[in-house]
């Protein structure tokens, strides 16, 4: 039997990229999926019902959820992923970019919780949340100070929440991905905000990771694997945010071990 057989996982912002990988990971672990995005996918995903609504919106997220009642019935997993990015400095950003940003990725996550959480409370049966922060919770990134106040409150809430809903067993946690070739990624590239090599220049696995890769660790902190993990936060950033020296001397590259005769002890 798959791991999510026949249970209920609402994925916002899944229209592509890792809301789209994460739709097709609990697909394929046999889960009912709905998918809440303002835009429309590319195409028709098997397994995946599209709803057209948009987070920033409380009557518009419970117009969905109440979709969801009708067709459904119950809601098992909730994956908060729906976001979007403005650049500029603090100074030159408008204030209505800095509340598109912060009403996206925070206020959506409360709007859709406070419909979540209800309903898998009253129902009796646990749930888990799962919410995309970003390492952008923990690093200061020049000209995205929007982005980054919008994760660290993420991380905030889901604390919070998790502490709210523990004795309904309802898991809440966060994963906080680096930098993932998503479009949002590309926009940046595209755009100038953004160079892929000075982006794996700070990243020790000299690579950014795939929208799928970010989807198994959501699989896992919604699964019973994780059943006894709460309040928490993964990072998933290829060792970027505990990378301690930027361009570590020759002597500490691992690989010179592969030439090098064995010299290990303890002394």
């Amino acid at each position: 039997m798959a791991a999510f057989d026949q249970k209920v996982a609402v994925v916002t912002g899944a229209a592509r990229g890792i809301g789209e990988a994460i739709g097709r990971a609990f697909v394929a672990q046999g889960a009912v999926v709905f998918s809440l995005d303002v835009s429309a996918p590319a195409a028709p995903r098997l397994g995946i019902t599209d709803i057209a609504a948009d987070v920033t919106e409380a009557a518009s997220v419970a117009s969905a959820f109440a979709e969801i009642d009708r067709t459904a019935g119950d809601i098992d997993v909730l994956v908060n992923n729906a976001g979007i990015q403005r650049v500029g400095l603090i100074g030159e950003i408008s204030a209505a970019d800095f509340a598109a940003v912060l009403n996206t990725h925070l206020t959506g996550f409360f709007h859709c919780v406070s419909e979540a959480v209800p309903r898998m409370v009253r129902r009796g049966q646990g749930g888990a949340v799962v919410s995309i922060a970003s390492t952008a919770a923990f690093l200061g990134l020049p000209g995205r100070g929007p982005y980054c106040a919008a994760k660290a409150g993420m991380l905030g809430l889901t604390r919070a929440l998790s502490q709210e809903v523990a004795e309904c067993g309802i898991r809440v946690n966060a994963v906080c991905p680096g930098y993932t070739r998503t479009k949002l990624i590309e926009q940046g590239l595209a755009n100038g905000s953004m160079r892929e090599d000075w982006m794996l220049e700070r990243v020790p696995m000299r690579r950014l990771a795939s929208p799928e890769e970010i989807a198994e660790v959501v699989l896992f902190l919604a699964g019973d694997g994780a059943r006894y993990i709460t309040g928490q936060t993964i990072i998933a950033d290829g060792g970027w945010t505990v990378q301690g020296t930027l361009h570590a001397p020759a002597w500490l590259d691992a690989r010179q071990l592969a030439a090098a005769p064995g010299r290990g002890g303890s002394g």
